[in-house]
């Protein structure tokens, strides 16, 4: 892991967005690109210096943020982490996700609100097209923990979906942060497998890494949301990795609409992985 993005507007939960990102960089020896966007009425970039006073709380704006960056920096760099700061103008919020694209990096960290709904992520409305075409890794987090830390990450899945190659993502973090990894499989009564079964399946995931020495869970619950809060709560688990791609059926794998319910109603940080975009 070289380069993490943390998207901010300075509020709370961009705050404790900072704060992982920050952790992770320590542990990792990675840098930090924070990117905040002042979403402005015209073309601020193409707009003459003399008319600028024209848009005075577009100006305002634009000086705060300038000062709230430089205070980002500042810390960042008190603490050893590189860093740089991004603000962006445009007339949407969707520069977040051509920045993602154009930067060249290895994990997306931002802040969400929680149970007010997708719709509420710290950054905008947008922010679900974040997560949904993300190319990159998001770690999605809402609480403050007593201490930023990564003691375990559980990986949910269907262990059908024949992406291998790409859970090496997750297997590069938990090494980065020294955190063993959970295979955890939610077996509920509309797709009820029998114990063997089930096992066989985690088994022959598993043996795609034979360097790695993964605990496998087997959870029966009514649904797969409630399986895994409740192992997550119940385990004391640190953070979730969940897979989506697309609008795959979740006999494939689990669904974006799933990995949206579980960032509103679970309050540990979340890793999500789009397959149908990452390599």
């Amino acid at each position: 892991m070289k380069k993490i993005l943390v998207p901010t507007d300075f509020s709370q939960g961009s705050k404790i967005a900072t704060e992982y990102a920050l952790a992770i960089a320590e542990m990792c020896n990675t840098s930090i690109v924070f990117l905040h966007i002042v979403v402005t009425p015209l073309d601020w970039v193409n707009l003459p210096l003399e008319k600028e006073k024209l848009y005075p709380e577009t100006k305002a704006e634009i000086a705060n943020a300038k000062r709230a960056l430089q205070e980002l920096e500042n810390n960042a760099h008190a603490k050893g982490v590189a860093v740089e700061t991004s603000l962006q103008f445009n007339k949407s919020r969707e520069a977040i996700e051509e920045h993602i694209i154009k930067g060249e990096f290895d994990l997306v960290v931002m802040g969400s609100h929680g149970a007010r709904g997708i719709r509420e992520f710290m950054i905008g409305s947008n922010a679900q097209k974040v997560i949904r075409n993300s190319a990159v890794p998001v770690l999605v987090v809402k609480t403050p923990p007593d201490e930023y830390t990564f003691r375990n990450i559980v990986f949910a899945s269907t262990y059908q979906d024949g992406h291998i190659a790409s859970f090496q993502k997750i297997i590069e973090l938990g090494e980065n942060l020294a955190a063993p990894i959970h295979l955890l499989y939610i077996n509920t009564p509309y797709y009820f497998k029998e114990t063997e079964d089930m096992e066989y399946m985690l088994n022959s995931f598993a043996e795609g890494f034979p360097n790695n020495n993964f605990q496998k869970h087997i959870y029966n619950a009514f649904n797969e949301e409630r399986g895994i809060s409740n192992f997550m709560t119940n385990k004391g688990m640190d953070v979730l990795a969940i897979a989506t791609e697309g609008k795959s059926s979740i006999k494939q794998l689990f669904s974006p609409s799933l990995t949206e319910s579980l960032i509103n109603h679970l309050d540990n940080p979340i890793l999500t992985l789009n397959l149908s975009k990452i390599q």
